[in-house]
């Protein structure tokens, strides 16, 4: 599901306030579902007010709570509800990277970029919160009572301020340089945006949109450096995900599917028969 377009579609649930393509949303998440498989094709910034959630990429969790920010790059991932739910409060603000880009130049001449850590591939990035960081956001929440009547410029000085605290904290020296690197031009290479994301089910319109071009372009680029199809290879790299599984553990055949990204457990089953000439449980009892 791409999480922007349901929040934006439900405004109803989801308070927000939209200009210059972005979204910036306060709500009491509707979650119901133990697990959710999402993704959005915008950077994300979140802010938990009170609750939490759990959010799954790969082998790694990262746990949503009041004492630290999170930055959501475009990607797919799992969210799960935990075990002490008790609700989720959260500012959310959904940023395409040419608008980070302009309000980055306009704060760069303020900004320390010396000694700047290497940007990783990880799809999450934790920041630090202090108190003139909370105070920034705890500002904004007001503005949600009546957003269509808030001009865009007074919440547009608001954003910049609220940024400008966050890349100026040391500790968020992983955010700042994530953000020079989309001002600086850079584009994520197909290769990790596919090894990134190959886990979940997505069309290749949602993985276009994640890699930030056209449908046509990701396509011909993808070939370009896999000389493959996407179908081709999503399905070669989810079954060596499959198989390792199968191998290595006890995991029920459903949640292997369902965390290699099949569609379900019939559609992996023939898949994974058709390539090895035996079945999933086939494959495990030979490798005992």
């Amino acid at each position: 599901m791409n999480i922007y377009e349901i929040h934006k579609s439900n405004p109803d649930i989801f308070t927000q306030i939209s200009f210059k393509d972005n979204l910036f949303l306060y709500y009491d998440c509707p979650q119901k579902e133990q697990i959710l498989t999402l993704y959005s094709n915008h950077n994300q910034l979140a802010f938990t007010i009170s609750g939490k959630r759990i959010i799954h990429h790969g082998a790694n969790t990262w746990i949503s709570n009041e004492n630290k920010g999170l930055l959501l790059k475009r990607c797919a991932y799992l969210q799960e509800l935990p075990p002490d739910y008790s609700g989720w409060n959260v500012l959310v603000f959904y940023m395409k990277d040419e608008y980070l880009k302009k309000i980055f130049n306009e704060l760069r001449g303020h900004l320390n970029f010396d000694n700047l850590p290497t940007t990783n591939v990880n799809i999450v990035e934790e920041f630090e919160i202090n108190d003139k960081t909370r105070v920034c956001y705890h500002s904004i929440l007001p503005y949600f009572e009546q957003p269509s009547q808030l001009p865009e410029n007074i919440f547009e000085s608001k954003f910049k301020e609220l940024l400008f605290n966050i890349l100026i904290t040391p500790g968020n020296r992983n955010i700042l340089s994530y953000i020079s690197q989309i001002s600086d031009g850079y584009i994520t290479p197909i290769w990790e945006v596919m090894e990134s994301n190959y886990m979940y089910n997505l069309s290749l319109a949602e993985f276009a949109q994640i890699a930030n071009r056209s449908t046509s372009t990701f396509r011909r680029e993808f070939e370009k450096y896999y000389h493959t199809t996407p179908g081709k290879w999503l399905t070669h790299r989810r079954l060596e995900r499959a198989k390792s599984f199968l191998e290595s553990g006890s995991k029920p055949i459903g949640e292997i599917a369902f965390e290699c990204g099949f569609e379900n457990v019939s559609h992996f089953s023939r898949l994974f028969k058709d390539h090895n000439n035996m079945s999933p449980l086939q494959f495990r009892n030979s490798k005992k």
